[in-house]
């Protein structure tokens, strides 16, 4: 099960440019607390998207992602910091409801951006900034980014290119700031190796079908995914949260 979702992971985020950390993340959470599902998926998202790296470069807005990786450098501290303290008791439904969010916000039809990249600048920041708490808490960065790219003006090859830098950049912000906290060892690199295969054939078939698949049908594909695991994982850690407690 693992990695099938691991596959599937790899497949949204070479199709796409975003959405790969929350797929293994919320399947991991299942079995493991989030101290050691997170930090798996954020080195999962960093590999497999280094293939997308030079290509992303050419297409990087550099004055909407300088901002959007401002706000999330400011983010990331705080935001592995809380993972690394909150009790896995709660911090398992607390990630799982944030996914749900997120989920819900890639469903929902984007509206067509009627703003110029430079009138919508400077929401690139706060847009970084809870993209990137998002990211090193729960691995669900892309709702709030994509979100905020979908109606910045941006063209298309400029969005998914600046998203998948982004995602880079914040990955690996997260994944210092666990080593740092002792929050980051071989367990975590063990258990991101085991499932670095499937990962890394999901995100080459997602390159394949990048130019071959319109991305409306994905994205209603993948918000259910999310929504359904999501969903499940938060009933079923409040009931045990709520059990233990009482």
């Amino acid at each position: 099960m693992l990695w099938l979702l691991a596959f599937t992971a790899g497949l949204v985020r070479g199709f796409s440019g975003f959405g790969f950390s929350m797929i293994p993340a919320l399947g991991l959470m299942a079995t493991v607390p989030p101290s050691v599902a997170v930090p798996v998926a954020l080195l999962l998202d960093l590999v497999c998207s280094a293939g997308l790296w030079i290509g992303a470069c050419r297409g990087f807005h550099q004055p909407v992602g300088y901002r959007l990786i401002a706000g999330m450098l400011l983010a990331v501290p705080i935001g592995t910091l809380l993972l690394t303290i909150l009790p896995a008791l709660w911090m398992t439904p607390a990630v799982a409801a944030v996914c749900l969010v997120g989920s819900g916000l890639i469903l929902a039809r984007p509206v067509a951006a009627q703003k110029t990249v430079d009138q919508s600048r400077h929401l690139a920041f706060p847009a970084g900034l809870a993209s990137g708490l998002a990211m090193s808490m729960a691995s669900a960065g892309g709702p709030p980014l994509v979100l905020y790219l979908l109606r910045s003006g941006l063209d298309v090859t400029q969005l998914r290119a600046t998203a998948i830098l982004f995602f880079a950049a914040s990955s690996a912000c997260a994944l210092l700031g666990l080593w740092l906290f002792d929050a980051l060892g071989t367990e975590h690199l063990q258990l991101a190796v085991g499932l670095l295969l499937p990962a890394l054939l999901g995100n080459f078939a997602g390159q394949y079908l990048h130019h071959r698949w319109q991305p409306g049908s994905l994205r209603v594909i993948v918000g259910a995914l999310l929504a359904g695991l999501s969903g499940w994982l938060l009933l079923t850690s409040l009931s045990t949260a709520l059990a233990v407690s009482l």
